[in-house]
């Protein structure tokens, strides 16, 4: 037995991880240990991260399985290291090797023989010693060393005649003629491509006309017969680029797979059409079981969403009540626990979506987190202010409201904002920030209960009886629609100014969104009472000659015979003491 200490793969591998990893750990005493001889603990912490992490890296190294190629082309495979080097390595060198013995003019017979030393198989071709079999590459395969000695060795053999055999004059020709022929029917392929997709173009075209008349009646831009034509044209080109780039690849990997200097291009160009393929395929494979977690959690969020929508459904409804908790909470609480189940399926789903674990899924997530917290300030308080305004009985749809100054009927409320309806019929969104931050005045909420007192007012002269002013306006607040007889319209002075009375009359309604025609029915009926009772609607803020003057009614409410005084007039000039008066 000859020891072959130039072998490196006879070397030990534990022998050398031991010496490497003590040679490391002796630089860095050496280099960090102070005066006293007393390395830190810093340097030894540091020391044994930087041994872990090299253990570790030389490890993940040493499992990777790596093939045996010659010329691109695989051929066994490489599943064990042996001393320092890994599979890489040892790939690597073997297929060095089998091109050495294949540009070996001086080896004239490449038949390959295994050949038994110190409890391995070497394969050799000749003088080259193109593999080592050990125990270990046995024992990972499971199989006889000698057996998988004899089975990598015909394998080899092959290998190299059949590359030797494609350097041959007569198979460079066949390869020529066999390329320019591929030349030929890749021209007739896409020959063929460009006029199927024109006839295809051209049928769509002709079936797109005679259905014009038909296209013409359905009013959208969406479906016009340019866009349709359009998208057409575009689908047959996208159809057409794809088969072209198809059978270029196909062409290719097969011209240059004839001859033996581009076959490694060849096998890239396999590589590069199939290995997405085989990606997706191992990644779906290998999904399955995450997605059938991420699908169990979609059904039982689907359920819960399902019968908390029931539930709410049943308190909106009436069905079920409960104290302190009105039906028009129900929706808006309906959807926040909807909210709220899909945030926690998101959450408890995470891990198990797809590429959650990659360094680019994690930029992502961390990238639209802060575009959403720099710019959902506003619309965060919104969604505070409107579960405030929600649950704190504000409003709800439907009520007649004032938020700041606009006055409408409420038709839509969310998180962000609340929608009136103004008696014009204008449409006003109002923040929801903006109307918790104002006076919200709401007249539906005791309607239908204690009724909403209208209110306006007149102002009559001290001439005027007020309990008769009092009968005139009740009678006229009773005579109007949507007015409650019960409880009784009321009249309330609220003022005594210098020259006339305020008086105030208070009606009640249960109908608050007709309030603005009951206002003007209001003051219409009160026109007419007092024009009937013959009293002035007049504030006499100076002081005016009535003598002649016409009463402030229309002159077809006056009564009959009616007309207007005449003017008096007197002479106050003072009459001289002792001086007879004039025509005395």
């Amino acid at each position: 037995m000859v020891t072959r200490w130039h072998r490196p793969e006879a070397m030990s591998f534990r022998g050398v991880l031991a010496l490497a990893v003590i040679l490391m750990a002796m630089s860095a005493t050496t280099s960090a240990e102070p005066q006293n001889g007393t390395p830190p603990a810093a340097t030894q912490n540091a020391t044994q991260a930087a041994e872990t992490t090299a253990v570790a890296d030389l490890e993940s190294d040493q499992l990777k399985p790596t093939a045996v190629t010659l010329e691109g082309e695989p051929l066994l495979w490489v599943t064990v290291p042996i001393g320092p080097y890994s599979p890489q390595n040892r790939a690597d060198r073997i297929g060095q090797r089998l091109l050495e013995a294949v540009h070996d003019r001086a080896l004239r017979d490449p038949s390959v023989m295994v050949v038994e030393a110190e409890g391995s198989s070497e394969i050799r071709a000749g003088s080259h010693l193109l593999m080592l079999v050990t125990p270990r590459d046995a024992a990972s395969i499971g199989a006889p060393r000698t057996s998988l000695a004899q089975q990598y060795a015909r394998i080899l053999e092959t290998a190299i005649r059949n590359e030797r055999l494609r350097y041959a004059p007569a198979t460079l020709i066949r390869s020529g003629v066999f390329g320019l022929i591929a030349t030929l029917a890749f021209a007739l392929v896409v020959w063929g491509i460009q006029r199927l997709s024109g006839r295809l173009r051209a049928a769509l075209a002709s079936r797109l006309a005679s259905k014009a008349d038909t296209l013409a009646v359905i009013p959208s831009e969406m479906l016009s017969a340019n866009r349709l034509s359009q998208g057409l044209a575009t689908a047959a080109l996208i159809v057409r680029l794809g088969l072209f780039l198809l059978a270029l690849d196909f062409y290719l990997t097969y011209t240059l797979g004839l001859f033996p200097w581009t076959r490694v291009i060849s096998f890239k160009l396999v590589g590069y059409a199939f290995a997405p393929v085989r990606w997706v395929m191992i990644a779906v494979t290998g999904y399955l079981p995450k997605l059938l977690f991420v699908l169990v959690i979609t059904a039982a969020i689907h359920v819960g969403i399902r019968l908390v929508n029931a539930f709410f459904r049943q308190i909106e409804d009436g069905r079920v009540a409960f104290d302190n908790f009105p039906p028009e909470w129900a929706s808006p609480t309906n959807k926040i626990a909807r909210v709220l189940l899909i945030a926690f399926g998101l959450v408890v789903s995470f891990p198990y979506l797809p590429a959650s674990d990659s360094p680019a899924f994690a930029g992502v997530s961390v990238f639209i987190g802060v575009l959403v917290s720099l710019s959902s300030s506003s619309a965060l308080s919104n969604i505070i202010a409107g579960l405030v305004l929600t649950y704190s009985g504000a409003f709800k749809p439907g009520d007649r409201v004032r938020v700041g100054d606009a006055v409408g009927d409420v038709i839509g409320t969310s998180l962000l904002a609340t929608r009136l309806r103004t008696i014009k019929h204008e449409h006003v969104t109002i923040p929801n920030s903006i109307a918790l931050s104002t006076t919200v005045t709401n007249y539906s909420r005791e309607a239908k209960t204690h009724g909403l007192i209208l209110h306006t007012s007149v102002t009559i002269g001290y001439d005027a009886p007020w309990r008769r002013i009092h009968d005139l306006l009740t009678q006229a607040a009773l005579g109007t629609p949507g007015v409650l007889a019960d409880p009784r319209p009321f009249v309330w002075q609220t003022a005594l100014n210098d020259f006339y009375v305020t008086y105030e009359i208070n009606a009640y309604t249960a109908v608050p969104n007709d309030m603005a025609d009951i206002y003007a029915a209001l003051h219409s009926r009160i026109q007419d009472a007092f024009y009937a009772a013959g009293v002035e609607i007049m504030s006499p803020h100076y002081t005016s000659i009535r003598d002649g003057s016409t009463i402030a009614i229309p002159e077809a409410l006056r009564s009959p015979g009616y007309q207007a005084p005449p003017f008096r007039v007197a002479d106050a000039t003072p009459i001289p003491q002792g001086r007879p008066p004039r025509g005395a």
